[in-house]
Order: C-alpha cells, then sequence, then structure tokens
C-alpha cells in the first residue's frame, strides 16, 4: 500500500516538473518573440531623421550655370562701359553700377525703372542736351531724338572717350585726335566737320555718320 502511495507520488513529481518546463518553455517563448517584435520595430526618431534626410534628397536643387549678360551704360555716368548681371536690371541698376550719374546728368528725364534686356544699351544725357533736343527727347528711353537722325547716337560734342571708343571704326588713336580737336577748337559746329580731325578722312566719316550727330 505504501509502496502504491510512493509510486503515485512520484507520478505527480513528474507530470508537475513537466508541466512546469512545458509551462516554462512557452513562457520563453511568448518573451523571445516579443523581444523580436519589439527590435523590429522602427525608432520613431531615427524614421524621422531618416525621412528628413529623404526630403533634403528631393528638395536639393542642382546646381545651375550662372549666365551673366552685358549692359553697355554710357552718357553722363561716373564709370562708362559695359557691365555684367546675372539677372534682369532696371535703369537704375545699370546707372549705379556705372559709378552713378554725375553732376551734369539728368537723371529725371529717364524711367529710372525700365527694365533693360540682354546686351542693350542704356544712354544718360546731360541736362544740356536735353535742353537742345527739346520735345524730342524720349523719357522711356533716355536716347536723343534730334529730328529724327540722332536717336541712339552718340554726341559728339559731349562724348567721352570711352563713348567714343564704343563705335566701330574709332580705336584709341582716333577718339584721342577727336577730344584733342575738341579741347583746342571747341564743340563741332556740324559733323561734317569731323573730317578736319587727323586722321578722318571723307570714306572714314560716312562709316562714322550713322553713330554720332551734333544738336
Amino acid at each position: 500500500m505504501n509502496r502504491r502511495k510512493n509510486i503515485d507520488q512520484q507520478k505527480r513529481r513528474r507530470q508537475s516538473t513537466l508541466l512546469v518546463l512545458m509551462l516554462a518553455v512557452i513562457a520563453f517563448a511568448i518573451l523571445g518573440r516579443f523581444i523580436f517584435d519589439k527590435e523590429s520595430e522602427l525608432d520613431p526618431e531615427q524614421l524621422t531623421l531618416d525621412t528628413n534626410h529623404s526630403e533634403d534628397i528631393l528638395t536639393s536643387e542642382a546646381p545651375t550655370t550662372l549666365y551673366l549678360f552685358p549692359i553697355h551704360v554710357s552718357g553722363a555716368v561716373n564709370k562708362p562701359g559695359v557691365y555684367y548681371f546675372s539677372d534682369t536690371v532696371i535703369v537704375s541698376d545699370a546707372i549705379a553700377e556705372a559709378g552713378g550719374p554725375t553732376a551734369e546728368a539728368a537723371s529725371d528725364a529717364l524711367n529710372m525703372a525700365a527694365m533693360l534686356q540682354p546686351h542693350s544699351k542704356i544712354y544718360v544725357p546731360s541736362r544740356e542736351e536735353v535742353e537742345a533736343a527739346g520735345s524730342e527727347f524720349s523719357f522711356q528711353s533716355g536716347e536723343i531724338n534730334n529730328s529724327g537722325t540722332a536717336s541712339g547716337k552718340i554726341n559728339l560734342n559731349l562724348a567721352t572717350e570711352a563713348d567714343l571708343l564704343t563705335v566701330p571704326g574709332i580705336g584709341p588713336a582716333t577718339a584721342s585726335a577727336i577730344l584733342r580737336y575738341r579741347d583746342e577748337n571747341g564743340k563741332f559746329a556740324q559733323l561734317e566737320d569731323l573730317m578736319q580731325v587727323s586722321g578722318i578722312k571723307e570714306k572714314k566719316f560716312a562709316s562714322l555718320e550713322p553713330y554720332l550727330f551734333v544738336p
């Protein structure tokens, strides 16, 4: 009887031990699955970082080539010449780049907010030019229109060396000769007087005539 009882107790202990082991295995399996799922979740902070990085890549612009175009500024400015701009420019920007207007400039005669196209020219007239041209002066373009013959031309009596050098056919030697003649003899009375300048004959005068005027 006692032996039978001992056998039953041992059997129950083995069953209990087996049950405990099974429960332990199940518990470890559940715990392992939980840990695995936890590690496989994406860190929200890392997600934000990666998203921001992706947005930076998508929104970053490819480097563009900067295109500069020339504008010729002449007339009553302190530093006449050709200047380059990277964007559409207005008259006031071009004049400022050329050192600003001189004391004799008739700046009010210009539309300072007018847009200039690439490869264009802005001529700043003097007050004397505006008065001489009278009502024929174009306030929009800043050019002199003397009876329809001087639009876009250079005033021979007020031209600087830089202005003269923009005329096809006039080099440093010819420009110096013109200025020297003007200093010695005063203003040109008529455009044909240009042929009295050393080095300018009838044929050369004919090539220069379309670009110059005497008010």
